[in-house]
């Protein structure tokens, strides 16, 4: 009887790139494990908020030509081909006014078409700036190209090309907080008009109907693959969706917040620990 092949569905800050390696970006036994699954005769595709550019360099490095599931499924990565494409369809400055009104935000940012990563900050930007780019700097490997810019970030709002928007509020406790208070807002009052996950001090803003789970949902029926050889892995907000659409198959990293541990069957420590589940 030939072999059903098995997809693995995987985030990566916080679950492939668990434990963090700034200089090498994935750490070896993590490579070891997805290089034997997919010798195996398996699939994997990365579900990620990230880039398409930053998305080669993680195909790359882990030596397969393995597919895209990017900006939490707003386009699709596939043979090397970036597809599939959706983009935000909202007033994106009226909402972010409203927002800011009754929870201060610190930056927003957004990845577009043409920007992997432009960064807008309030009056006082100079000391944001330098906030930024010291933090940028600490993540080594995981950094993505950034730009600041104010007036380009309000340009490239009318460009109808953002894939999506961040919205931050700060990393300590009180700012992690307040990011989920903000998404509880939004969720609550412009349900319909857009798609917005919590994870840290961040709310990810994606195009209406857009979340890794409807991502994964296309993706697995452009390529034949049966619901009931998904499996899912991750360990922030935006990665619930997945983990309530293949609960059965769920795999949450133990270092994530306890109200998304929740959403998920089976936890894990590493990554690579998944060959005893799998």
């Amino acid at each position: 009887m030939e072999k059903e092949i098995k997809l693995l569905a995987t985030d990566l800050d916080g679950t492939l790139f668990h434990p963090k390696r700034r200089i090498k970006l994935i750490a070896k036994k993590n490579i070891n494990y997805i290089d034997k699954f997919i010798k195996d005769g398996n699939q994997v595709v990365l579900v990620t908020g990230r880039s398409p550019r930053f998305a080669r360099k993680v195909i790359e490095k882990l030596g397969h030509e393995v597919d895209v599931i990017g900006m939490n499924g707003a386009y699709t990565i596939s043979e090397g081909e970036v597809m599939n494409e959706h983009f935000l369809d909202f007033s994106i400055e009226k909402m972010l006014f409203d927002l800011n009104a009754l929870f201060p935000i610190l930056g927003t940012m957004l990845i577009s078409r043409k920007y992997p990563l432009l960064i807008a900050t309030p009056p006082v930007g100079k000391f944001f700036q330098l906030f930024y780019r010291f933090y940028y700097w600490s993540l080594g490997a995981y950094a993505e190209d950034y730009y600041f810019s104010n007036e380009e970030f309000v340009n490239e709002l009318k460009s109808n090309e953002v894939y999506k928007l961040m919205i931050f509020f700060g990393i300590s406790r009180r700012g992690v907080k307040m990011a989920s208070r903000a998404n509880q807002y939004l969720r609550a009052h412009y349900k319909d008009q857009f798609e917005a996950s919590w994870s840290d001090g961040f709310i990810e803003i994606t195009p209406a109907g857009i979340s890794k789970a409807n991502g994964i949902e296309r993706y697995t029926k452009a390529h034949g693959i049966k619901s009931e050889n998904v499996y899912v892995v991750g360990d922030s907000g935006n990665d619930i969706s997945m983990f309530q659409a293949y609960f059965d198959r769920s795999f949450c990293m133990r270092h994530a917040h306890k109200k998304v541990r929740k959403y998920a069957k089976t936890i894990i420590r590493r990554f690579h620990h998944l060959e005893r589940h799998i």
